[in-house]
């Protein structure tokens, strides 16, 4: 038995080596995930990566997907980036911006909503809400509408398609009183001003 030991033991050492070997030969057992993953603050849908890339807000809402996105408006001047989450849905748009603002000591949140052709435009200054809200169909190109970031101005992106659209986004809030942005500005009211 003391001559057949080392051969005994070679067997079995060359018997697990082949068993490794076989193993690492079998097709691999493809195990889809159904977990959501986290990139940016953006939910990515298992096996759909994250579109990124530079577009206007009105080209990504025109691309006919629902979308999720966060997006920056690079600046050149000393104040900084405009940095926000932006949602699409069927021609509707929805914004919420961080925007350097110094004279009000750093940054304020201003949110926009393009819906049906209509413009909403509120910001938080002061602990008071300022509402405007432009018509689309009949904009006089005079009259600065202010939204955060322009529908027009090439911004960079990061997107991925949104699947559980929340309608209500798009719904500007109730208690927000939202001043026509003609009407305001023939009335002599300068956006960005606290009225009295």
């Amino acid at each position: 038995m003391k001559k057949f030991a080392p051969y005994l033991v070679l067997a079995i050492i060359i018997g697990l080596g082949v068993l490794v070997w076989q193993r690492g030969e079998k097709p691999a057992v493809v195990v889809q995930n159904t977990e959501q993953v986290q990139i940016e603050g953006v939910t990515t849908p298992p096996g759909k990566k994250p579109e990124s890339g530079m577009a206007t807000l009105a080209a990504l809402s025109q691309k006919g997907e629902s979308l999720e996105c966060q997006v920056v408006l690079e600046r050149s001047d000393a104040e900084g980036n405009i940095e926000g989450t932006y949602f699409t849905h069927q021609g509707s748009m929805r914004g919420d911006f961080m925007v350097p603002s110094p004279e009000f000591g750093g940054k304020l949140m201003s949110s926009m909503i393009v819906d049906a052709n209509m413009l909403f435009v509120w910001t938080t200054i002061d602990n008071q809400v300022i509402g405007f809200k432009s018509d689309l169909t009949n904009l006089d190109t005079t009259v600065s509408t202010k939204e955060p970031i322009p529908l027009d101005e090439p911004v960079r992106y990061t997107c991925t398609v949104w699947d559980s659209v929340d309608g209500s986004v798009f719904i500007p809030p109730a208690q927000v009183t939202f001043t026509d942005t003609r009407t305001a500005i023939q009335g002599g009211i300068e956006y960005g001003i606290l009225p009295d």
